[in-house]
């Protein structure tokens, strides 16, 4: 006859490991990176926010800076399981919005996986928005959508919400 685990041992692991469980990196209010509140922003947009442009087609450039030691994923991560940085922007009547073109990534290694190179962007980066514009005063609105990391851990994805004052002579 040998040694049985008695039933109940498991489910007292278990209900041991849960407050660390509970206490995942993927609550509001975690500490490791650099959580506060939802209304957080990691990335923030450095380009200006009213823009001139003349009549016609136009390609504007929009900036962006991630805070100091985080990353966010490039628009063309590595892993589809990986959240890719994407801006949507929306036209109007009196203004077209082509493709957005992204920056190529970096591509860094880092201590969690080693082996795996991760695609990202740090410091700033730079999008190009071609649009075609009737002469007039547009509002443009969108959202970057991202998720920041450091080397250990990443925040929830957030979105960012953008505005653009357009006029176009």
């Amino acid at each position: 006859m040998g040694f049985r685990v008695p039933r109940i041992l498991p489910l007292l692991a278990l209900a041991a490991a849960f407050p660390l469980l509970a206490q995942s990196a993927w609550q509001p209010g975690h500490t490791s990176i650099g959580f506060s509140p939802q209304t957080q922003q990691w990335v923030r947009m450095v380009s200006s926010p009213r823009l001139s442009v003349k009549a016609g087609r136009h390609d504007v450039t929009l900036s962006f800076v991630i805070q100091d030691g985080l990353h966010i994923n490039s628009h063309t991560p590595h892993s589809p399981f990986l959240i890719p940085t994407s801006l949507t922007l929306t036209g109007n009547d009196g203004v077209q919005i082509a493709k957005i073109e992204y920056p190529q990534g970096t591509d860094y290694h880092f201590q969690f996986s080693p082996k795996d190179a991760l695609s990202v962007y740090t410091g700033q980066f730079s999008l190009l928005v071609p649009l075609r514009a009737r002469p007039g005063r547009y509002t443009l609105r969108g959202r970057l959508r991202y998720q920041a990391c450091n080397d250990r851990t990443c925040n929830p994805p957030k979105t960012l919400p953008v505005t653009l004052h357009l006029t176009a002579r």
